[in-house]
């Protein structure tokens, strides 16, 4: 595709991807399975973009999510190698559910010899990069897709079920930002969407439906690299429901139809593009506590300890399983919190990190966990929803971050903090505390 964008001031611009299909190393990652093949190849696609001589690295990886020290590890290996500092490194997870685990949920973890090798490949591609610079221009526009849905349904008798509620809160837009060379071709488009990649579990290998978004637009447009950020979607899913009314599993015919319908409204939106005047690049940072509640108590402990052993043994005669995985890990969460308690040492908050990103007058704010959606509107809300992108499962991914009203109603968001070994849940003041931190990346200039 080729395109004329006057009045757009040039920067430097190089895109890349590598593939981070397992094995790597000779080792795999964990998985919520055993894999059985590959459905599609998985990468890790990287964009630098250097305003001004100040270059940042914009970097999505089709993986679950990956964990706030294997951020850390990742980030201080680019700054080693290319000298961009922390604050101007974006990492992405798509949250794929048949991709790998890189961060601590149940009884997985992302540090092994094959999240070093990928650390090794995005370190050498992002170098390469760096010396493979040239100008283009930035144009932004936005499309609409329509297969995702509120999943948190409140029922007749007051309960909070994973159902399709088309009544609840959704965002059905797809932001995108396109690179064109001097000469027209577009060489790279940032693309974002709020829909939990749950349309597949295994057993093979796969990006999900962002996945199959990416290499569709990448097999349209000879030379482009696509990249997919993920919204902020820790409420809304895949519209896939079943004859019974409730969520039914998908297939892969599923996720490619999803993933090229997200293609399509990538490319209706390149059909309505806007220049967007850049003459920096500004980041911000922030690491902020969130306030936790008050931790379970030893019944509460004790309940969640035996429902684990009996499940256990229960099952002792059927194949292993991420269920299984998943008692184990409450039983040692459990155990985990009450040697928190015997030691005085009970946790009153925990760390979260937010960004914001303006490039031009376009802006991301980015929060490093499994936030609700209400906060990205809100953040929109102040900032204008024309130009500002929000985006969850960056620079870490950590449990979800409910509003106090869905604290309230429970369900399963709210209590799935166990799962990342979170003391407690989140105190009903978590919601301004978040707002609080959202104004105040607002206000920065």
């Amino acid at each position: 595709m080729c395109i004329s964008m006057k009045h757009a001031n040039p920067i430097d611009v190089a895109f890349g991807k590598v593939s981070i299909t397992p094995p790597i190393n000779d080792v795999y990652p964990d998985f919520f399975f055993k894999p059985r093949g590959v459905l599609d190849d998985i990468f890790a696609r990287i964009a630098v973009i250097q305003a001004n001589e100040s270059p940042a690295l914009i970097i999505a990886v089709d993986t679950l999510g990956i964990g706030i020290a294997e951020i850390a590890e990742l980030e201080d290996g680019l700054t080693d190698a290319t000298g961009v500092p922390s604050n101007r490194i974006l990492i992405t997870s798509s949250h794929s559910h048949s991709a790998p685990i890189l961060c601590p949920i149940d009884l997985y973890g992302g540090f092994s010899p094959y999240f070093d090798g990928v650390c090794v490949r995005v370190v050498q591609l992002a170098t390469k990069l760096l010396t493979q610079l040239e100008p283009m221009t930035l144009s932004c526009g936005k499309s609409m897709a329509d297969f995702n849905v509120n999943r948190r349904l409140i029922t007749a008798q007051g309960n909070c079920a994973m159902l399709p509620n088309p009544d609840g809160v959704v965002d059905k837009n797809v932001p995108v930002l396109a690179c064109h060379r001097e000469d027209g071709a577009l060489m790279g488009i940032f693309f974002s969407y709020c829909c939990h990649p749950t349309i597949l579990l295994g057993p093979k290998i796969s990006g999900d439906y962002p996945g199959q978004a990416q290499l569709a637009l990448e097999a349209r447009h000879r030379g482009t690299t696509a990249l997919y950020l993920p919204g902020v979607f820790g409420n809304v899913r895949p519209s896939l429901v079943g004859e019974n009314g409730g969520f039914r599993g998908g297939t892969p015919s599923d996720a490619m139809r999803c993933g090229s319908e997200l293609a399509d409204a990538v490319d209706n939106a390149l059909k309505v593009l806007e220049p967007v005047p850049v003459e920096t690049i500004q980041t911000w940072r922030l690491m902020r506590p969130l306030p936790l509640g008050h931790p379970p108590s030893r019944t509460e402990l004790n309940a969640v300890i035996s429902q684990a052993v009996k499940s256990a043994q229960a099952n002792e005669d059927n194949p292993a399983s991420w269920q299984d995985d998943y008692q184990l890990a409450m039983r040692g969460w459990a155990q985990q919190v009450r040697l928190e308690q015997v030691e005085e040492r009970v946790p009153k908050t925990v760390n979260y990190t937010f960004a914001r990103w303006d490039i031009g007058d376009v802006c991301w704010m980015t929060f490093s966990g499994e936030f609700f959606l209400e906060y990205a509107l809100y953040a929109q809300e102040l900032l204008g929803a024309d130009r500002t992108w929000t985006l969850g499962y960056t620079q870490g991914c950590q449990t979800y971050v409910p509003t106090a009203v869905a604290l309230s109603e429970g369900g399963y968001e709210p209590n799935a903090y166990k799962r990342w070994k979170q003391s407690a849940a989140f105190a009903p003041s978590v919601e301004e505390a978040v707002k609080a931190i959202i104004r105040e990346l607002a206000e920065m200039v």
